[in-house]
């Protein structure tokens, strides 16, 4: 198997005047209007199989936060969430899940200073209504701070989450509509998983300095701390303080499926919290995105830097292929950095983050 066909979707071909880090020089970019108003990045996928549409959250000073994307034409939507956005509400960071309702659950980041969260309300979860186009506001779960990414337990009505900068994990009842458990982990995984029986795993920050493995139980409402941490040591290779965690999924086997920082591939057994390394299925670093397929494949995308590939992984054997480079037509520099992917049918689609001399791009990628 490999990309039969790479395409770049986008909203505008917006290039920026300079090329500042994005987090670490956030107002003098957002003094940009043009930058303001015309950058886009792809930092979270869902998508919705009731209507077919590919859920996009992305990056945008302007408060767009929302899109949907038509996965066979590549035409998209805007779902207005500029109207509704709070001021420092810039991105929808892996924050972005479908429920059994047909709602589509978000939640909302910030890349503003500690000195203007504290007068701010904090980032919120909401439930966005496809067929209405309405918004519902659940709350805002960490006060003063903001939410870098949600799992979605549907079944239980759950939402678990962790918040930022501030590392602190959450469960927000649905039903109750308030949080039933928040505690402060010192380590954050760019995207969690719920396993079958309704635990919720992260990373929290143990002795000198190991990021461990956590999960909470949602139905007992209890926190197990596993001593249990990666064999590769963490770098923060995604941003300061952050652990090694960049993508996790359910296989839907036994395991949940674990993309490290460093680019390896791990097998989580949900039941033991016992770790197994299974491949480095790519070369470079990040490991940032994974979806599975019922043939027993495991699809992932990662890399940075303008090397970014899309993988296979055979679950059934443990051998793995590069499928290609995300690169569209004419191999020139392609995608910067990948930060999420969602596979469609026979495509798998791409969320591109951080570039720094054109807005990102929301990558097309045909399997083959």
């Amino acid at each position: 198997m490999k990309f039969a066909n790479v395409e770049a979707l986008r909203f505008t071909e917006y290039r920026r005047s300079d090329g500042a880090d994005i987090d670490d020089d956030t107002e003098a970019v957002a003094a940009d209007e043009g930058f303001r108003k015309n950058y886009y990045a792809f930092t979270s996928l869902a998508h919705d199989v009731e209507s077919g549409r590919l859920f996009c959250g992305t990056t945008n000073f302007a408060g767009d936060l929302l899109h949907a994307v038509d996965p066979a034409t590549g035409a998209f939507e805007s779902m207005g969430y500029s109207a509704v956005a709070e001021p420092l509400e810039i991105k929808i960071h892996r924050s972005l899940c479908v429920g059994p309702d047909g709602r589509v659950y978000g939640a909302t980041s910030a890349l503003g200073g500690l000195n203007e969260m504290a007068e701010s309300r904090g980032g919120r979860l909401f439930a966005f209504d496809p067929a209405a186009g309405t918004y519902d506001f659940l709350g805002a779960p960490a006060p003063h701070l903001y939410l870098q990414t949600i799992s979605l337990d549907g079944q239980r009505g759950m939402i678990y989450g962790m918040a930022y900068p501030s590392f602190e994990f959450f469960a927000f009842s649905l039903a109750r509509r308030e949080v039933v458990y928040r505690r402060y982990v010192g380590s954050i995984a760019h995207i969690g998983a719920v396993d079958p029986a309704g635990g919720y795993w992260g990373t929290w920050l143990g002795r000198r300095g190991r990021h461990c493995l956590f999960r909470y139980d949602g139905p007992a409402g209890k926190m197990a701390f596993h001593d249990t941490a990666f064999p590769t040591a963490c770098r923060n290779l995604m941003y300061r303080g952050a652990g090694p965690i960049d993508a996790m999924i359910d296989g839907g086997d036994g395991r949940l499926y674990v993309g490290h920082e460093s680019g390896e591939l791990f097998g989580l057994d949900w039941r033991t919290g016992r770790l197994e390394y299974l491949a480095k299925p790519m070369p470079g670093q990040r490991l940032a995105g994974l979806a599975a397929r019922d043939d027993g494949l495991l699809i992932g995308v990662g890399g940075s830097d303008w090397a970014t590939f899309g993988f296979a992984y055979d679950r059934k054997t443990g051998a793995s292929e590069v499928l290609g480079g995300l690169v569209g037509a004419g191999g020139g520099p392609g995608c910067f950095r990948t930060h999420d992917c969602c596979l469609v049918g026979d495509h798998l689609f791409v969320g591109e983050t951080d570039h720094p001399r054109r807005g990102c791009y929301l990558w097309r990628c045909t399997l083959g």
